[in-house]
């Protein structure tokens, strides 16, 4: 339901935007509008269109809800459906929580005007203020420094080169915008730049070091055009001429086979090629109790050693945190899944009721973030209990505090909307698939996913508080028929990540 309501909200965020809904700040005496729209009450505005404007620079991610700027030699971060405003500076780290949350849509991400505008002018160094009365934020920046014009001797007064990863890049310098160019790649490697209408440092040119790419320069005037002629000693597969707005210089980005090559071992690293399969509980530690005595610890591996058989037959790498009847503590379960490079996270589960028999029943899904539901933190609860078992878990859970959790889950932010789609995914080939109930996506503080550094999910495959779904488990034909549901889910999940990585 929380997840409907999401993309309600982001639906209506983009219908106000595509209103023209704008905000007006005034800096330095001068009004300038940004984009904005109310939600209830709340009155939010675009970060990203503020900072621009306070000259504050600034990263974000709009496709994970990501910002993060730096004032006052303070660091700042927002997170998107994060009511959390982390700041941190070189002896502390402060975390500040907004009444409501920050939230993204139409490729931006807005903060809510009136709270973030407390927290931020303590740290701005000029003046900021919020009039609530006028819908208003007042502020001064520092006016640009006057720079004394230079005026080179020539047009274009230099050529130079830096290694990239993917390739080269040779940056023409000119000391104005230079129209009349032709640039071309021709046979045998060579590359033509021809300039017309300009004043040309022939001899700085000639002068250009790059042995790595360039074996010979050849300079040929024609009336009023230069005709530059570089034999390049890399093969190159294909190039790209781009004007830099900032500085009028000419940039021609050059790329090689190695760069192709390089593409492709980036893009293999984002496979999907290692998949971990957590079976819950284990050793000492069985789990939940059925009513006629069926242990947690056993379906779940049961269910998982299944899960891996069908996984495999996707010539995927199959990593299980066990595959016997053995205790594994929950943080070492998150550290099997980083050393083997996982790319996904299914931990396996079976859910209970603190009395039994108790009627609730069905198959859940969730994802790690605070819980936002009594029933989500119960059984976010009961399973992080485990850690009791653990030898010294008093000192090694220790920084799993409220601070240090929100900080961690909002770091595992990143995986979160691939976590969300991966989930998103399963629960309708439960639907589909499963004899059983099936109650959606929920989210709750699963320690285990904590450590997982990779999208990740958490299944509740049934009840064993309630018979009949304990009687669904101990169904070897049932448990291969929730493993196939998993493993569509991961095949579709696989090819529509991959796709879209491949794109």
């Amino acid at each position: 339901m929380r997840k409907f309501l999401k993309y309600i909200l982001l639906f209506f965020i983009a219908i106000e935007i595509s209103k023209s809904d704008v905000f007006k700040v005034k800096i330095n005496d001068k009004v300038e509008l940004i984009p904005a729209f109310r939600e209830a009450r709340t009155l939010y505005i675009s970060l990203p269109d503020l900072l621009n404007l306070l000259k504050v620079e600034y990263t974000a991610d709009t496709v994970n809800g990501f910002i993060q700027f730096k004032i006052s030699d303070n660091t700042f971060k927002l997170v998107s459906e994060n009511p959390f405003i982390v700041i941190s500076s070189e002896n502390e780290t402060k975390i500040i929580q907004l009444p409501v949350e920050v939230v993204s849509g139409a490729g931006k991400i807005f903060v809510p005007v009136k709270y973030f505008s407390e927290i931020f002018k303590r740290y701005f160094q000029n003046e900021f203020n919020f009039d609530e009365k006028n819908n208003l934020i007042i502020a001064s920046i520092p006016a640009p420094k006057s720079i004394e014009p230079a005026f080179p001797a020539f047009d274009v007064y230099d050529i130079a080169i830096d290694r990239r990863s993917n390739g080269y890049l040779l940056r023409i310098r000119t000391a104005r915008k230079i129209k009349d160019y032709e640039i071309w790649l021709g046979q045998n490697n060579w590359l033509y730049i021809t300039i017309a209408n300009a004043k040309i440092d022939i001899s700085k040119i000639k002068k250009l070091s790059a042995p790595n790419l360039v074996s010979k320069i050849e300079i040929i005037p024609y009336g009023s055009s230069v005709q530059l002629s570089f034999k390049l000693i890399p093969k190159i597969k294909h190039y790209e001429v781009i004007v830099d707005k900032e500085t009028d210089d000419i940039l021609v980005a050059l790329y090689t086979n190695e760069a192709r090559s390089n593409l492709e071992n980036v893009k293999k690293k984002f496979l999907i090629d290692v998949v971990v399969i957590d079976p819950g509980h284990g050793g000492k530690d069985p789990g939940a109790i059925g009513v006629y005595g069926t242990q947690e610890k056993d379906i779940t591996l049961a269910i998982a050693k299944k899960l891996k058989t069908l996984i495999e037959k996707l010539d995927v790498k199959v990593v299980m945190t066990r595959d016997e009847d053995e205790f594994v503590e929950l943080y070492k379960r998150g550290q099997i899944a980083n050393s083997n490079n996982g790319k996904l996270f299914i931990s396996i589960h079976c859910n209970s009721m603190p009395y039994k028999p108790h009627p609730a029943s069905g198959f859940e899904v969730y994802i790690l973030r605070p819980g936002k539901t009594e029933d989500a933190i119960r059984i976010a609860e009961r399973e992080n209990a485990v850690i009791k078992l653990e030898e010294n878990y008093e000192e090694r859970y220790k920084h799993l505090t409220d601070e240090s959790y929100i900080l961690t889950a909002m770091a595992h932010n990143v995986y979160v909307k691939n976590s969300e789609r991966f989930a998103e995914i399963l629960n309708n080939e439960a639907k589909n698939s499963l004899n059983i109930r099936v109650n959606g996506v929920s989210q709750a503080g699963f320690y285990v996913l904590v450590g997982a550094s990779m999208p990740s999910v958490l299944i509740e495959t049934a009840y064993l508080s309630n018979p009949q779904d304990e009687k669904y488990l101990r169904s070897e034909t049932k448990q291969w028929e929730i493993a196939r549901t998993i493993f569509n889910a991961v095949k579709k999940f696989k090819e529509e990540y991959e796709s879209s990585i491949a794109d």
